[in-house]
């Protein structure tokens, strides 16, 4: 019995399952969300807030293992990668409308936000040379006193070597990431989760790659 393929249809299985619950979980928030504050906002009432907010640099730097799903020759902790975010200098914020009063100098990467949207800039390469670069949005969701969920969805060009093994190949491709992030400091935060660069059906690439990573943020 093939003890690794076992391990990794499991592991496979287990990721699957985690990225239907957490999109499932970020439809329910958002609904949750547009309920709430959705009468607040048309009464312009105190209780909560959509705002446009300048931002400091913010930059994330993440060290990864992949595996690549379309020969499936390299698996988890067979290889490695780094991937970088770097955020647009504003965002879009949700909260209680009374908190933004307050100063994003001093709080950490959410300044305690319920609910922030980021633009950023996505940059991939893997140690076989393959290269990703583009753009998309960040979401972020408070779960719990300084504990976010993350969700990043964005569009990427990829570009690889001919006899590359990593299960990106050259084009355009969608791009998406889900993350636990805790800020630590007014000036860093730790990130962990899982991204996964594909066509998506979307565009002509055949590229299909996994990964699971572990980086910090930090906060200019």
């Amino acid at each position: 019995m093939d003890i690794s393929f076992t391990f990794n249809s499991i592991l496979f299985s287990i990721l699957k399952s985690f990225k239907l619950i957490l999109i499932k979980t970020v439809l329910t928030i958002l609904t949750f969300f547009i309920y709430v504050f959705s009468g607040d906002i048309v009464a312009q009432s105190n209780k909560g807030k959509i705002q446009m907010e300048i931002n400091r640099l913010n930059i994330a730097l993440y060290g990864s293992t992949y595996r690549d799903r379309i020969t499936f020759e390299n698996n988890f902790g067979d290889n490695f990668g780094f991937s970088s975010i770097i955020y647009f200098p504003f965002r879009w914020s949700v909260d209680y409308a009374n908190n933004f009063n307050d100063s994003t100098a001093n709080k950490g990467e959410f300044n305690n936000r319920l609910f922030l949207i980021r633009p950023v800039a996505l940059f991939n390469l893997s140690d076989q040379g393959s290269a990703t670069t583009g753009a998309g949005f960040q979401l972020s969701f408070l779960i719990t006193k300084q504990w976010y969920i993350e969700f990043l969805i964005g569009t990427v060009w990829a570009e690889s070597k001919k006899n590359s093994t990593d299960g990106i190949n050259e084009g355009f491709n969608l791009y998406q990431g889900f993350y636990l992030t805790k800020p630590i400091h007014q000036h860093f935060s730790l990130s962990a989760g899982f991204n996964h660069i594909s066509s998506a059906h979307i565009f002509n690439s055949k590229t299909n790659h996994d990964q699971i990573v572990l980086g910090i943020k930090y906060i200019f």
